[in-house]
């Protein structure tokens, strides 16, 4: 299949996201290593039933971690943004229309937009957590800037929570480190959910050594008892380390690289 059949399909397919953007100059680059992770992100019932799988999950964890939690500070759950309670695949989607990598700018746009839909049983999870008594806080590395339309746009999807004291978006840094800790000081953070590591914790922001493959085996046990990982083959600090790993021209090149096959 060609490239501007394929082009021409997606088009097609991504017609009704509505994902049109203003125009932003970026390096042209092709973005077709992210064709098959958008369309299984927008496209399989196989993403749906995870997510869906993922929140269920976190309610019956959620439970038995009140059950077994002290109660000397209040309890508290805490929700990653993007790909974890908010859809932006539609962003992904303008990425390879346009042959455009990533950039802030463009970005942005989309977020001022809030037009992210709710992902599969995020917003009834926040709407448990919250009827049990428990703070729903978001911390999301969005930036500052775009508080406003992210308020907005959790609140039309019926989220929880969704006012400005519980949200701490991105200041100077990309780590929530500092930010869960801040909120450790108040409250018993007795949940975590999100699609990249660092969600969880701080030692997972950087896989230089093995990948992290070591320090999730380290921390398996909390895997669906304190940490709940949703699904996002697009984006996230596993493929920029990948794409820092090897030297090459684009970012097909530098991935193909990588692949192991039948030896």
């Amino acid at each position: 299949m060609t490239r501007s059949v394929i082009v021409l399909l997606l088009l097609v397919i991504l017609s009704g996201c509505n994902a049109k953007i203003a125009p932003v100059e970026t390096k042209t680059d092709s973005q077709d290593q992210l064709l098959l992770s958008v369309l299984w992100y927008q496209k399989s019932a196989e993403m749906r039933a995870l997510y869906y799988q993922c929140y269920k999950n976190a309610k019956e964890a959620l439970l038995k971690n009140i059950a077994s939690s002290p109660k000397e500070k209040p309890l508290a759950v805490v929700l990653d943004i993007d790909e974890t309670v908010l859809d932006n695949s539609p962003y992904e989607g303008w990425q390879i229309l346009n042959n455009s990598g990533y950039s802030d700018e463009a970005w942005n746009n989309w977020v001022t937009r809030a037009e992210a839909k709710a992902l599969p049983g995020a917003a009834s999870f926040t709407m448990f957590a919250d009827s049990l008594g428990i703070a729903v806080f978001y911390v999301s590395n969005r930036s500052a800037g775009t508080t406003v339309p992210t308020l907005k746009n959790l609140a039309v999807e019926g989220f929880a929570c969704a006012d400005s004291s519980h949200l701490f978006m991105k200041e100077t840094t990309s780590s929530k480190v500092a930010r869960r800790d801040m909120l450790s000081l108040k409250y018993n953070i007795i949940l975590l959910v999100g699609d990249n590591l660092g969600d969880f914790d701080g030692i997972f922001d950087k896989r230089s050594v093995a990948l992290g493959f070591n320090d999730v085996d380290a921390q398996k046990n909390l895997f669906g008892t304190k940490y709940i990982v949703l699904p996002n083959p697009m984006y996230g600090t596993w493929l920029s380390e990948l794409l820092r790993s090897v030297e090459g021209g684009s970012n097909h090149e530098k991935l193909l690289k990588l692949v192991e096959g039948i030896k």
